[in-house]
């Protein structure tokens, strides 16, 4: 019996060990074409089914050998408070469905991804030897070079890759360009630490990713990326001074290379004629970052607004002089780094714990490298191979917190760091615990119970997931067969995504704008006299345009997107529902509230109002003067934000002229004619005033552009 047990043993830590191989190649170059977040959300998967198997092989293992190990380390402690950080910030969170699944908000932040990467820092640290987190390692820097390979014929302008979405010099399969950029500088230390320690044909490896690695920062040239290099050079030429009995000296013109080349390009900034088009990226400056974050922790100090919500706080504390930028219409669902990103949606709590999680393994790393000896049974050679190996992590490790200060994280970074806590975490504590569950019958009961409690509610995620897997790939065919122009394939694709996953907010509010889309396609097909089927379908179309909009903010009460969705709903059927103007009015001042310093809702509110003023009878001057000084006060606030907002200069023009101040509508018109010379509609409007004729008599208004991705709030 023992001898089967042990079979089974062998067997099941066969597989789980060749699982956490393939999750580690995966992770870096994972990509599918047939989801809206090509990347993460993908990852998240592989992470989740293939972690919740490994974790269940484990379990059955330790159940039927009737014996449980694990590494003796504080860090695990440490990894459990991060975890329930994260479990009370997600409870308190003021979008639980955002913060638990990631989608549509961060895939990297949400809880479900921590989840997945505890299993595989959980299953690294206790169940890998040495041997097999060289191998590890060995996974991790091959599959960094393929994806460093895409990278470089991305960055170059040489699409190899054969999907649409791929023909941008800023797409690679590990994020933005920027944490590709970081992605290199993380492993670099790492890479120079394998090329030291290893064998014959392996050098070639190594020295290939490195020079990779350089190649990317070149085609990049990125300050703060450089200064990451910085760190993990200067780091690297220490530990090669003092710990001479380690490393060859001549290794220390490596480390010194890569510092001055980056201190080259910091300081001096050369521009490289040869290069080809650097990839630009857009993000918030620290300063912005520091101010909304500390806004957000203000208004919600302990457990802040949840994981994966600063696109919450960026919209709510904004500064006004935002609108006045070029990317006034655009959202930052991260701040310019993971401190400060953190900081605004888990709080004091969650920084707390996040910046333990940072400084532990490094404390512990140096301490072993400085301070322990390594085990008695070792020959020289080994001992030193791995004492290397810990110093290369340990300055990769080091360079990542500098990248939490200077940069944001995803997915792929997020692992690597949880992977190279467990690999050091596996090299550097020898001691392990071993309890017999056999023994006694209260740890047995205890176990016994967690791991039944982990098969039940892994089940269950899984299955959630699969169906929030199919949603997903339903939307995404939706989006595709809007842009073909497809929109009654559109409404059923997303029809069917919002029937799978009746959770995302995201799914019903652009359900409700192509309800909207089919209906205007079906009022311009009708005839003269539409028929009693021609009136059903457009009644359905118009209750459904306004339920899809209602579940939409009902899912999301905190979503400014959702509220700017819905008012412009109400405001398209205007006609159609009775009341419209005035729900639409409501549910932009719900967004305002959510996003006071938008100059589109200002616009939009005072847009409606001004239509309102049709809706009163001829008599009722009172009531339409109020209307019109309403409409002037929230246009003035749009273009006091945004000084050359056409449609809102253009609307305000109107309200002047409807209260009689022709002067000032002219003013505005002339504003309007500045920004858009070639409309001569707006030349017609103001020989119509300077006429003392109304600004409309002979002109047509400018097609009002309804709110989407780009322009409104974001989910």
């Amino acid at each position: 019996m023992a001898k089967d047990d042990s079979m089974f043993s062998k067997i099941c830590n066969w597989i789980v060990k060749y699982i956490i191989y393939t999750v580690i190649f995966l992770i870096p170059i994972l990509f599918l074409p047939w989801t809206s977040d090509m990347l993460d959300f993908n990852k998240q998967t592989l992470l989740i089914l293939l972690g919740f198997v490994a974790l269940l092989i484990w379990m059955m293992k330790t159940l039927i050998s009737g014996k449980i190990e694990s590494r003796n380390s504080k860090m695990h402690i440490v990894i459990g408070i991060l975890f329930l950080v994260y479990l009370l910030a997600t409870i308190f969170s003021i979008n639980r469905y955002g913060s638990f699944w990631g989608q549509p908000q961060l895939i990297s932040e949400s809880l479900l991804s921590l989840i997945g990467l505890a299993i595989f820092y959980f299953l690294i640290s206790n169940t890998f030897t040495e041997k097999n987190i060289l191998v590890g390692i060995n996974i991790v820097l091959a599959s960094s070079l393929v994806a460093e390979t895409i990278g470089v014929f991305q960055l170059s302008g040489s699409f190899i890759i054969p999907f649409y979405f791929t023909k941008s010099i800023s797409f690679n399969t590990i994020g933005t360009v920027g944490s590709l950029g970081f992605f290199a500088a993380i492993l670099l230390p790492l890479s120079v630490a394998m090329l030291i320690v290893s064998k014959k044909w392996w050098k070639i490896l190594f020295a290939i990713q490195i020079f990779l690695s350089v190649l990317i920062l070149f085609l990049l040239n990125y300050p703060i990326v450089w200064w990451a290099v910085v760190v993990g050079s200067a780091l690297l030429i220490i530990f090669i001074a003092i710990k001479k009995d380690l490393f060859d000296g001549r290794w220390m013109a490596l480390p010194m290379f890569f510092l001055i080349v980056s201190l080259f390009f910091i300081f001096l900034k050369p521009q490289i004629p040869w290069m080809p088009q650097k990839a630009n990226e857009v993000f918030l400056s620290q300063k912005s970052s520091f101010y909304i974050s500390w806004q957000a922790i203000k208004e919600r100090p302990i457990l802040g607004s949840g994981p994966g919500t600063f696109s919450y706080d960026f919209l709510k504390f904004k500064e006004p002089g935002f609108s006045k930028s070029s990317l006034w219409n655009a959202t930052f669902n991260q701040g310019s780094s993971k401190v400060l990103n953190d900081m605004a949606t888990t709080g004091i709590l969650g920084i707390a714990a996040m910046m333990l999680f940072m400084v532990a393994p490094i404390f512990y790393g140096f301490r072993f490298v400085f301070f322990k000896k390594s085990r008695e049974n070792r020959s020289e050679e080994s001992v030193a191979v791995y004492c290397v190996l810990v110093i290369g992590i340990l300055t990769s490790l080091t360079v990542q917190i500098v990248v939490y200060f200077l940069y944001n994280s995803n997915l792929t970074l997020s692992f690597i760091d949880l992977f190279m806590v467990a690999a050091l975490i596996g090299l550097t504590v020898f001691e392990k615990k071993e309890h017999d569950l056999k023994r006694s019958s209260l740890l047995t009961f205890v176990i016994a119970f967690l791991f039944t409690l982990i098969i039940i509610s892994g089940s269950g995620l899984l299955i959630l997931h699969g169906q929030r897997y199919a949603a997903e790939v339903s939307y995404y065919n939706g989006l595709k067969s809007l842009q073909a122009g497809n929109s009654d394939a559109g409404q059923k694709d997303f029809e069917s995504a919002t029937k799978l996953n009746a959770s995302s907010g995201l799914y019903f509010k652009q359900l409700s704008q192509v309800y909207l889309l089919v209906l205007q396609n079906e009022l311009n097909n009708i005839g003269a006299t539409p028929t009693e089927e021609d009136k059903s379908r457009i009644q359905g179309l118009v209750a459904n345009a306004v339920n899809a909009a209602a579940i939409a903010t009902d899912l999301e009460p905190k979503s400014s997107s959702a509220w700017a969705n819905r008012g412009y709903i109400y405001q398209s059927l205007y006609g159609f529902v009775g009341d419209s103007l005035k729900w639409s009015v409501n549910s932009y001042d719900k967004a305002r509230e959510l996003d006071p310093n938008n100059p589109y809702l200002l616009f939009q509110e005072g847009t409606v109002k001004f239509i309102s003023t049709g809706a009163l009878g001829q008599d009722d001057f009172d009531g339409k003067n109020q209307l019109l000084l309403d409409a002037k006060d929230k246009l003035e606030k749009s273009v006091s934000l945004k000084s050359d907002y056409a449609d809102a200069l253009y609307i305000l023009g109107l309200v002047y002229d409807s209260l009689g101040q022709k002067d000032k509508a002219i003013e505005e018109f002339s504003k309007v004619q500045q920004l858009i010379p070639s409309d001569a509609n707006i030349q017609k409007a103001l020989d119509n005033l300077r006429s003392g004729f109304p600004a409309l008599q002979e002109a047509k208004p400018p097609t009002v552009i309804p709110p989407s991705e780009e322009s409104s709030s974001p989910i």
